[in-house]
């Protein structure tokens, strides 16, 4: 009898062992897989360039990062948007020698931020779907690999997309285990971490919602009042970042809380451009198209441009609104039988509900990146109801329903590889827009930017020719031409009048079509500088008006245009505040020496002569200017 008691307690004993090690290698394993087959899908994009979609207005030329002013980047709205986090984390990077600037530190950390998402995705999964590893490991696995999420992982301007993702979902996970302990200080955790979230991208604003699903998940009910009353701060919060982001979105600085740095504009549409039928045809066919392309992202590019006439053709201008009532009130009769479709439907809808095209917001009507969170509800859904259902089959179609399943997520991977390829450089992203938008004119006008500073002017023009042809009118594309003709002016000295001509005639169309930016007036100055100076001079005073943060590239030239047309005593003014704001170069000494002698002040103009050849003593003008002066 004693040998039975102490065979029994050895029994219990190593089953208890075997189960923890289990417990512990099903929650660590899966975590390392996920992290090396994103990293390995994505490590491609580490040698990209940065592309000419809004990496220039996030880093490359954008001052407040380049400068490192965190304090302003605090109050400022950046390219219509207002996420602090975001923009700091950009300034973060930066070299102390600017001249280093490169894409590869911003562009990796994006992707290191994506591996941690893909993991908080899988522990928010594994987490409330009672630690089933391998439901939680392939739905992260298709978050982490899905090629529609490359356009918010390689693009070093959607920083905010895994920014604020990264945050979200922290703050999901936060808030589950408030709901698991009943503890206040989660929920205030999972607060603060919303607020986060919202100051890296105004889209976490729906947070709260999702909390409310995570309630239903756990078996509340969402008629309860109680778990709506709880969230009322939290809904606070919504409300004011969200009218912040619309008074934003629409060029305003919410009633002087925020400073506007840089050219006013808008992305949001006026009311009058679309009615409401259209907006929600719109809204629509984008809720539907990215269901599609969740189960086929063949065809996928960085900009899709609203149909032709912005109408959608034929009877598609029906099925999509109808599609979609369809699958709401799928989704609402299917909470009387199962949590999963409402769950999953409802966090996809209410994390992309904001980019539907409710409200214009842009010039596309779909884009990859609004894809990034919403995927998860859906990867969630086709998961759990596939797990279910293998659960039913006998041992050879389990295999079979698992090898389908890994051929899935291989093909993700491989297509994300490719993406990442795409994202390469500006001609490569552009030329795969055009390959499904041969005629679409913002891609015409980026690819042929793009051309024209690496040194293809025939390509260039190409680009806009087409565009022209096309029945273009967009003010980038003549502005676009302009630059093309400057540089083949110096290119072709024999044409060069002619040419600076034709390029001067593309700059004032361009701001025929758009008078208020500043990057068609300043190049429009330097296009007259030598033939027409006191037209060059309203163009770069106009410029300087447009563009403040910009003066250390502005006033040098307008003070020499003045200069040219023989406004001395301007010229002296503003040479002389580009010199005490630390533009202190040979040039602008020397050209304000011109003018003081223009005002005959030798004096002062032998001063500024010494100064400009003390900075560059091999400046054979101003050698022959001083030679001049001590000759007299």
């Amino acid at each position: 009898m004693k040998s039975r008691k102490k065979n029994k307690s050895v029994n219990i004993n190593i089953p208890t062992v075997t189960q923890n090690t289990k417990w512990d290698l099903k929650f660590i394993l899966p975590i390392i897989t996920l992290s090396i087959i994103t990293f390995v899908s994505f490590q491609g994009a580490l040698d990209n360039k940065f592309v000419n979609w809004d990496d220039q207005v996030y880093v490359e030329e954008q001052p407040l990062v380049l400068n490192r002013d965190y304090s302003q980047l605090l109050k400022s709205p950046v390219s219509l948007n207002y996420h602090p986090i975001t923009m700091i984390s950009l300034a973060l990077q930066v070299p102390k020698d600017v001249k280093k600037l490169s894409p590869a530190p911003f562009i990796k950390l994006n992707v290191w931020i994506h591996i941690f998402n893909g993991v908080l995705v899988f522990l928010l999964i594994w987490m409330i779907q009672e630690k089933k590893w391998l439901v939680a490991l392939l739905t992260s696995l298709i978050f982490a690999l899905h090629p529609a999420h490359t356009e918010s992982v390689v693009w070093i301007s959607e920083r905010k997309d895994v920014l604020y993702t990264f945050f979200l979902l922290l703050s999901c996970i936060t808030y589950w285990q408030y709901l698991k302990t009943n503890k206040n200080r989660w929920i205030w955790i999972a607060g603060v971490l919303f607020i986060l979230s919202i100051l890296s991208k105004a889209m976490a604003v729906i947070i709260p919602l999702i909390w409310i699903l995570l309630d239903y998940w756990k078996g509340s009910k969402v008629s309860d009042i109680n778990i709506w009353v709880k969230k009322i701060p939290f809904f606070a919060i919504s409300i004011f970042f969200g009218l912040l982001a619309v008074s934003v979105q629409s060029g305003g600085d919410f009633g002087g809380i925020l400073t506007l740095y840089g050219e006013k504009a808008k992305a949001v549409a006026d009311a009058n451009i679309f009615t409401v039928w259209q907006r929600f045809q719109f809204a629509t066919y984008g809720f539907v198209n990215y269901i599609l392309m969740f189960f086929n992202p063949n065809k996928i590019c960085a900009f899709y441009p609203y149909p032709p006439g912005d109408k959608l053709p034929g009877v598609s201008g029906i099925m999509y609104p109808l599609s979609f009532i369809t699958i709401l009130v799928g989704t609402v009769l299917s909470m009387s039988k199962t949590k999963i479709v409402a769950f999953g439907i409802g966090f996809y809808f209410v994390t992309i509900v904001l980019v539907l095209q409710f409200m214009s917001v842009g010039l596309a009507i779909m884009a990859d990146r609004y894809t990034y969170v919403p995927y998860i509800g859906l990867a969630f859904i086709f998961i759990y109801i596939a797990e279910k259902w293998v659960a039913t089959l006998s041992q050879p179609y389990k295999y079979g329903m698992l090898s389908v399943g890994i051929v899935f997520i291989i093909f993700l991977a491989i297509k994300t590889k490719s993406q990442v390829d795409v994202w390469q450089d500006s001609e490569s992203l552009w030329t795969q827009t055009l390959k499904y938008y041969p005629n679409e004119d913002l891609a015409l006008a980026n690819r042929g930017n793009y051309r024209g500073k690496t040194g293809n002017i025939t390509g260039a023009l190409q680009d806009f020719q087409l565009a022209i042809s096309d029945g273009c009118k967009r003010s980038d594309i003549y502005e676009g031409l302009g630059n093309s003709y400057g540089t083949l002016s110096d290119q072709q000295p024999e044409k060069k009048q002619e040419l600076v001509n034709k390029a001067i005639e593309m700059y004032q169309k361009a701001l025929e079509l758009d008078p208020n930016k500043g990057n068609i007036h300043y190049n429009l100055g330097v296009a007259q500088l030598q033939s027409n100076p006191s037209a060059s001079v309203a163009a770069f005073s106009a410029a300087l008006k447009l563009m403040p943060y910009k003066e250390n590239e502005i006033l040098p030239v307008l003070g020499l245009s003045q200069l040219n047309s023989g406004s001395y005593s301007d010229a002296v003014s503003t040479l002389t505040k580009g010199i005490n704001a630390g533009i202190k170069t040979d040039a602008i000494f020397y050209h304000r020496g011109l003018a003081f002698l223009g005002m005959s002040d030798k004096n002062k103009a032998e001063s500024d002569f010494r100064q400009a050849l003390l900075l560059n003593p091999a400046n054979t003008d101003v050698q022959t200017r001083l030679q001049a002066i001590d000759n007299k």
